[in-house]
């Protein structure tokens, strides 16, 4: 794969799942326990683990592609119903959250403590599987 820059205004709902992707849940061998194991995404506690466990995969990415999944981020809150939140998260968690949007907001909260972006009207989803975050330059 190639770098590519981002466009502004495209939204790619995968983007989420990628960065969820990177705790390795979906990859894990059942041989040995993983960091997640018994996670449970209504427990406060939980919940700042996991956060704990992201922030690394936070840092770790460029400016373009944190860009780019702070606006996915924003737009998905905004725009999603649960059950496109609940199928981005599918795999990526021991289980996913009953309800999407609150714990989706919580963790934003705690990764991003500035807030996330503003959602532009001109925006357009457009959720592409072969298209990675990680390729964005």
């Amino acid at each position: 794969m190639t770098a590519r820059f981002p466009d502004p205004h495209h939204i790619n709902g995968f983007y989420l799942g990628q960065f969820f992707g990177l705790l390795g849940w979906h990859s894990r061998s059942d041989a040995a326990p993983h960091s997640l194991e018994g996670f449970d995404p209504e427990e406060p506690g939980d919940i700042e683990h996991l956060t704990g466990l992201l922030t690394p995969c936070l840092d770790m990415l460029t400016e373009a592609q944190d860009a780019a999944l702070a606006r996915t981020w924003a737009y998905a809150l905004s725009e999603f119903d649960d059950r496109d939140l609940g199928w981005f998260l599918l795999g990526r968690l021991p289980e996913v959250p009953e309800h999407p949007r609150d714990f989706l907001s919580v963790v934003a909260k705690r990764l991003y403590p500035q807030g996330l972006p503003e959602v532009d009207p001109q925006m357009r989803r457009l959720d592409v599987p072969n298209e990675s975050l990680f390729d964005l330059a």
